[in-house]
């Protein structure tokens, strides 16, 4: 079954989110990090598949109704830099690596439904091939990545063309990487018809000559899986994220992305 908002609310009960809610204020007003951004890192969100990295429609829906009702905007990768310029209140990044068909039958309907715009990086000859990628799940077509992209909720990142491995791109030698890149953005624009703006490295890998290859390719916002906060003086080229697992209830996701790293 899907998970609507609508469904969320009624299978959780109001009061029981009325007391989460309540119970945050004080958090919220005194400890929430002030002019720090939270990128999420998300992998799977499914009913059908259980490990670490997936988490159910329900976890999910529950995270983004406090995050609706604590006052959250998303934002795309393109107002990261304004807004810590000039935004006033709460922000945050919602991310999406691997590129999971399941994301469009369970996380896509309830992004709709807050209007929560968040970033889903691919990988581009999973994409090509439909293929299963090294979790042995089915991912995103490029018709059904056009139909994200319409949406104007979704934007498309890239996750590697062809190296998504437990060695991340330093697997390959650096002109590996650099012909990896290319091609992604050469097959992008194909697809999409624009080039690709946001890189987020296999399984977190890279150095400092990786970030001058993705630059070179083209990619303005760079995404680690390095834990910390997006703040002002972050290096748009080499930025924190938050990874999401099923081991977080909703109290400790609360307390995950207000805690200072």
């Amino acid at each position: 079954m899907s998970m609507t908002r609508r469904t969320f609310l009624k299978l959780a009960g109001a009061a029981a989110i009325s007391t989460s809610i309540l119970s945050h204020t004080q958090y919220a007003a005194g400890e929430m990090p002030e002019g720090k951004i939270p990128a999420l890192l998300y992998h799977d969100i499914s009913n059908d598949i259980y490990d670490d990295y997936v988490l159910s429609p329900a976890s999910f829906s529950a995270q983004l109704e406090w995050l609706y009702a604590t006052g959250y905007r998303t934002l795309a990768a393109n107002e990261v830099e304004q807004f810590l310029k000039n935004g006033a209140g709460r922000a945050v990044m919602l991310t999406f690596d691997d590129g999971d068909t399941s994301f469009v039958d369970y996380a896509f309907p309830l992004l709709k439904e807050y209007g929560f715009r968040a970033t889903m990086n691919i990988i581009g000859q999973a994409v090509d091939g439909h293929a299963l990628i090294d979790r042995q799940r089915p991912v995103l077509s490029w018709d059904e990545c056009r139909y994200l992209l319409s949406s104007g909720l979704v934007d498309l990142g890239c996750h590697s063309y062809a190296l998504h491995s437990r060695g991340g791109v330093l697997s390959a030698s650096y002109g590996a990487i650099e012909n990896d890149l290319m091609l992604f953005q050469e097959i992008y624009k194909r697809e999409l018809g624009k080039r690709c703006t946001v890189l987020a490295w296999p399984y977190g890998i890279y150095d400092k000559k990786c970030i001058e290859i993705a630059r070179h390719a083209g990619f303005s916002c760079i995404v680690t899986s390095r834990r910390g906060f997006i703040e002002k003086g972050s290096d748009m080229h080499d930025l924190p994220r938050l990874t999401i697992t099923s081991k977080l209830d909703l109290i400790s996701f609360q307390q995950y992305i207000g805690a200072n790293p």
